[in-house]
């Protein structure tokens, strides 16, 4: 557990701020990128700085198709109010913080690039937050832990209002010889909260070594199933800021297992539920390694049963940092590779949100070594990769992209 504590500090310590995009550029009397006057339909996040000395900003645009931004005094400075564990929904955040001197719920908008508190509510049933999804237009669905680490709990929040129901979900006991029990990706499939999870070891042994989710009804939190596979360990993800869960259009339920420092010698995976069941598809597995020569990170459904997959296509030295990282597109069913997308720079750092889909086009933000930075406009169905906006030079890193709308 402390390793693990250990690595989600130095993501912390990456993303601990961003810095303001700059000055509009417009480029026709379509498209414009800037302060813009309520129009914001993404919101754009950039680190400047390094650790300790780093400042969060962020700036809204119109559209990522084309145009430019530059770190030009644009955006706006939001390091006293919310920071990475941040969610995003229809024009508006919300931010669980579970520190000690900012116990708070709040709902933010943003418009203009203004970052304008709507409502706070004081916020302590949770000591860390790694979990969320919406369970519909207003009810947010938070899962986290104790202090000690030893038991899962839900904070149901009506986001209008702000109010919240808590309870510790009845997941099976940490098993023997293990320390913790961490939450990571949470999804609402047909009715039920699917949640992975990972029982976790005193450093530096490795985890509980299976890949599982646990099934509960909802909105009574009662477990109906818990599901363990030996094949994997680290099914979804532990952070509130990627993905690695799908749901293709027929309903099945698709999940990426990432064992990254739970285990040195498994190797990431793909798993399935079919939809009505709750089980594993016993006729599905598939290794990611084996199929992309290198770890599956991070996984975005794109539609028609496919999924963008963020590998790593170089070795890992361990920072988080170097460029390493890839994108795939996969077929989730048929559990296989359709090609990989080669017209992109290879990527630095594991622990970004770093694609947004809308409609047929998936939205790909890379921090490439070498040249202009864009935010790569993925079309799904032409399967054709085109630079889109670019974000011009003056920060550190590229860090975080959400659709507002």
């Amino acid at each position: 557990m402390q390793h693990a504590i250990a690595k989600w500090s130095r993501t912390a310590a990456l993303v601990l701020g961003m810095a303001s995009l700059g000055a509009c550029v417009k480029y026709d009397d379509k498209i414009s990128i800037g302060p813009g006057n309520g129009s914001e339909n993404f919101a754009i996040w950039i680190q400047l700085g390094s650790w300790p000395n780093t400042t969060q900003y962020m700036v809204g645009a119109e559209s990522l198709l084309k145009g430019a931004v530059s770190l030009k005094g644009n955006g706006v400075e939001v390091t006293s109010k919310a920071d990475y564990g941040i969610i995003a929904k229809d024009g508006f955040y919300y931010y669980p913080s579970t520190s000690s001197d900012n116990s708070k719920l709040s709902k933010f908008s943003f418009k203009d690039n203004q970052l304008t508190t709507v409502r706070q509510v004081p916020f302590t049933y949770q000591s860390g937050i790694s979990s969320y999804c919406f369970a519909n237009d207003s009810t947010l669905v938070l899962v986290g832990t104790n202090g000690d680490r030893n038991k899962l709990l839900c904070s149901v929040v009506n986001t209008n209002t702000l109010a919240t129901r808590n309870a510790e979900l009845p997941v099976n006991p940490i098993p023997g010889g293990y320390a913790g029990v961490g939450a990571r990706s949470l999804d609402f499939v047909d009715g039920k909260l699917y949640l992975t999870l990972a029982y976790t070891a005193n450093w530096p042994d490795p985890a509980y070594p299976k890949a599982i989710v646990a099934i509960f009804d909802f909105p009574t939190l009662t477990l109906v199933k818990q599901l363990e596979d030996g094949r994997s360990v680290g099914a979804g993800i532990g952070n509130m800021w990627m993905s690695a869960t799908a749901v293709d259009n027929k309903g099945d339920y698709y999940m990426l297992a990432y064992p990254g420092w739970l285990s040195a010698t498994m190797s990431s995976a793909l798993y399935c539920i079919k939809k009505g069941t709750t089980e594993y598809d016993p006729a599905y597995f598939v290794n990611l390694d084996q199929l992309l020569g290198g770890s599956g990170v991070a996984m975005y459904g794109i539609g028609n049963g496919r999924a963008l997959v963020k590998y790593k296509a170089l070795p890992d030295d361990g920072t988080d940092a170097e460029h390493i990282m890839a994108y795939a597109l996969v077929d989730l069913a048929k559990g296989s590779l359709i090609r990989k997308l080669t017209e992109l720079p290879l990527d630095k750092g594991e622990m970004l949100q770093t694609i947004t889909v809308e409609g047929n086009n998936a939205y790909i933000m890379v921090n490439s070594k070498v040249g202009k930075d864009y935010i790569w406009v993925y079309d799904i169905e032409k399967d054709a990769v085109t630079p889109g906006l670019e974000i011009a030079g003056g920060y550190d890193y590229l860090l975080r992209l959400d659709k507002l709308k």
